[in-house]
């Protein structure tokens, strides 16, 4: 039967090779893209095969460069400390630490240095593992090879990078975006939270599924233009590799993916691994602090930075500042203190590894080892294989002694605040195989993985995570996304594979159990204030408590929400969002109903000024922009398992930006299905047909297949670069494509 299907293929490849003869590796200058293949489906997404994984990786930053070389070298400039250099002054990180919310980081070439992100790669360079240097040179090598063969069409600060480059790259993700914000946010709690950050994960046993499989979903919650943006890829070496995933701009490897043997995935979670150490300036001399009952010198290096100003360049030298605990991002003469931060793996390299031995895992064993090694200092991860589903609280947290409060700054002067060894593994909160048949995780604490899942709140320390939790801490602690898979999941019956997929779709109002009955009593017995508005709370009672594209009773609630909010609080506003909302909420209340009503009313007015009408359905309020305008169904106020937000126009129209990022939904077995979907789609180039395909299906919410196996890539391939024959040896067959 295979015979009879795959010899169109071939002949499908060997059209494309002829067609497309000079987008092959012909006359390349990298001896490596000789190695390697290219082969793209119908969604542009890559599916690489190479000779070795040094090839293969080549023909990764080879595709990645020929979708988002620009928005990849700035990232790479941004982790040697340069980009002032293309952006100008406010690269450069004035102040010289300042928070950018979307970006979702500490942002500034200045802080770039200060953490030593390229020079600790450089200096520590013969300690990166040596096969994870052979697949970042690899990739940097696709980089270049891509540059070189365009030089004359593109911007010339676009200039070659090195492996050391990619790590760096990789270690500046974990310092900045992970280790350095745990530590500054406890210097001014708050003031540099991350805005609706976060992500969801669950996967159910066999016996819990319809069709007897392992079920794995993953749901990114990232921005759709900033550093965070996904690439997925597929990645094969016969015998040594056969993964697909995705990366962020510019990585070589996958945060959240799968091989043919496993699965994982990453949600973001909050262990404490970030300090801030308050350290006393000696008077007569602001360059020593003390520690041990003696003065000790600061250390001071500078850094010389070119900024870009219209068509020239102005240079400036500024200082850094350590301790022995770390960097220092702040000073303050008045009190004569210093604050340093301490940061996991400050001098060490191999961050790249921790993702690559992942994704080389081939069952639970390998995966926890991977683990172990304690490269990566967060993430929620969800493991699947063919039979089992394992859950993990990663985080590297240092022993510390309990008498301090670690959420805070600590004194920098004693011996007693000093870090001991970090919490072995096996400690961290994990959970295999639970009783209930599934495990979760929507960015809540690591006790609600499932129900009764036997971890305790305090467990392994009380300082274990950023924030601690009460030792009788329950369900309550669930945001409304892990409230509706709780929901969901722990129904007494079998779920399909398709209700996983609707699931990662899902808009259901959890809040809506209290604001539509709350409406409901804040007008019973009473005629509503016009016609409008008794045709909007017949709209609520009808509702099915989506945030779907065509519902018009959503825009009512969303509309609802920020009046409440502008009206009353963001703090009364948050009951609704909260567990215990029915306990914190009486309905019955003459003044939570006239709260509710007051807010109803402004909303229908404000509905009816912005769009001349108040019957106006969602999907005509939030879209997306890309190439077209499609109608989305996602919100943003409430919580929804599969949010989509923006920034609100003049017209009142909602151009979404962010909410999530990746979609996957795996079903384990040989071989697996899988279906993902990213909602900008593949390339940044809007005369490509990649820009919004995806977009579209977003607004359908509809998934894509990803052709997994040999046979599946070679008949949903849409073009190529390099040898058609490359994938034949893994198809079972004999002949060639010229044989055809």
């Amino acid at each position: 039967m295979r015979k009879s299907r795959f010899p169109c293929a071939f002949q499908v490849l060997a059209v494309l090779a002829t067609c497309l003869g000079s987008a092959t590796a012909a006359g390349a200058a990298d001896p490596l893209a000789g190695k390697v293949t290219i082969y793209r489906d119908h969604f542009g997404t890559p599916h690489i095969v190479g000779e070795t994984e040094a090839a293969t990786f080549f023909g990764y930053g080879y595709a990645q460069a020929q979708d988002h070389l620009t928005e990849m070298m700035l990232q790479y400039r941004d982790a040697q400390g340069r980009r002032a250099e293309i952006q100008g002054e406010k690269a450069l990180g004035d102040g010289y630490l300042h928070f950018i919310p979307y970006e979702y980081r500490w942002d500034g070439d200045y802080l770039q240095r200060l953490l030593r992100t390229k020079k600790c790669v450089e200096e520590h360079r013969d300690q990166i593992d040596p096969d994870t240097y052979k697949i970042l040179d690899g990739f940097a090598r696709g980089v270049n090879e891509y540059i070189a063969e365009n030089r004359g069409r593109i911007e010339n600060w676009i200039t070659p990078i090195t492996a050391e480059d990619v790590e760096a790259l990789e270690r500046s993700e974990y310092m900045r975006f992970y280790s350095i914000h745990d530590a500054l946010i406890k210097l001014s709690e708050g003031a540099s939270s991350f805005p609706n950050f976060g992500s969801n994960q669950w996967a159910i046993l066999p016996w819990r599924s319809e069709n007897g499989h392992v079920i794995h979903v993953e749901h990114t919650h990232m921005p759709w233009a900033n550093r965070f943006q996904n690439y997925e890829a597929h990645l094969i070496t016969p015998g040594k590799l056969d993964a697909a995933g995705i990366s962020w701009f510019g990585s070589p490897v996958f945060l959240d993916g799968w091989n043919d043997k496993i699965t994982w995935s990453a949600t973001w979670n909050e262990p404490n691994i970030a300090d801030v150490y308050e350290e006393r300036l000696n008077p007569r001399n602001p360059l020593e602090y003390l520690y041990g009952g003696k003065w000790r010198a600061i250390k001071v290096e500078h850094e010389t930075f070119r900024v870009k100003r219209g068509n020239s360049f102005r240079t400036v030298t500024l200082p850094l500042y350590y301790t022995l605990h770390g960097p220092v991002v702040k000073y303050d003469r008045r009190k004569m203190r210093a604050y340093s931060v301490k940061l996991p793996n400050f001098d060490g390299v191999n961050y790249a590894t921790g993702l690559y031995s992942i994704m080389k895992a081939r069952n639970l064993t390998e995966f926890k080892a991977a683990l172990s090694r304690q490269l990566m200092p967060r993430w929620n991860l969800l493991y699947s294989d063919d039979k089992n589903i394992f859950w993990v609280h990663n985080g590297n947290v240092a022993r510390r002694d309990p008498s301090y409060d670690w959420s805070k700054p600590v004194p920098g002067w004693t011996s007693r605040t000093e870090w001991g060894p970090y919490l072995p593994f096996n400690e961290y909160p994990q959970v295999l195989n639970p009783a209930s048949g599934f495990l979760q995780n929507c960015n809540n604490p690591p006790w609600v993985c499932t129900r009764n899942s036997g971890l305790k709140p305090l467990q392994p320390t009380s300082y274990y995570l950023r924030v601690k939790p009460r030792a009788d801490a329950g369900e309550e602690v669930l945001n409304t996304r892990g409230e509706r898979l709780f929901q969901v999941l722990t129904q007494n019956r079998k779920f399909s594979v398709e209700e996983m997929k609707r699931l990662g779709f899902d808009t259901y109002i959890m809040p809506s159990d209290v604001i539509v009955p709350l409406l409901a009593r804040a007008y019973s017995g009473e005629n509503a204030s016009s016609k409008e508005a008794a045709q909007a709370l017949d709209e609520i009672r009808r509702w099915d408590r989506r945030s779907s594209k065509d519902s018009v009773a959503y825009t009512y609630i969303h509309f609802w929400a920020k009046s409440y909010q502008q009206m009353f609080s963001q703090a009364l506003f948050a009951r609704f969002l909260s567990y215990e909302r029915k306990k914190t909420i009486d309905i019955n209340s003459s003044q939570e109903q006239q709260r509710a009503r007051r807010a109803f009313e402004d909303a229908l007015q404000t509905i009816k000024s912005r769009y001349g009408s108040t019957a106006v359905a969602w999907g005509r309020i939030n879209v997306v922009v890309r190439g077209g305008t499609f109608p989305l169904g996602g919100e943003s106020i409430y919580g929804v398992l599969h949010p989509d937000e923006g920034v609100e126009q003049p017209d009142g129209a909602i151009h979404c930006n962010d909410g999530w990022g990746h979609l996957m939904v795996v079903v384990e077995g040989n071989p697996k299905q899988i279906w993902t979907l990213l909602p900008y789609g593949e390339s940044q180039n809007p005369s490509s047909a990649h820009y919004n395909d995806q977009a579209r299906l977003h607004s359908l919410q509809q998934v894509k297949r990803f052709p997994y196996t040999p046979e599946e890539i070679l008949s949903n391939t849409e073009s190529l670069w390099g040898d058609p024959n490359r994938l034949k040896s893994l198809t079972g067959r004999e002949d060639s494509a010229e044989a055809q």
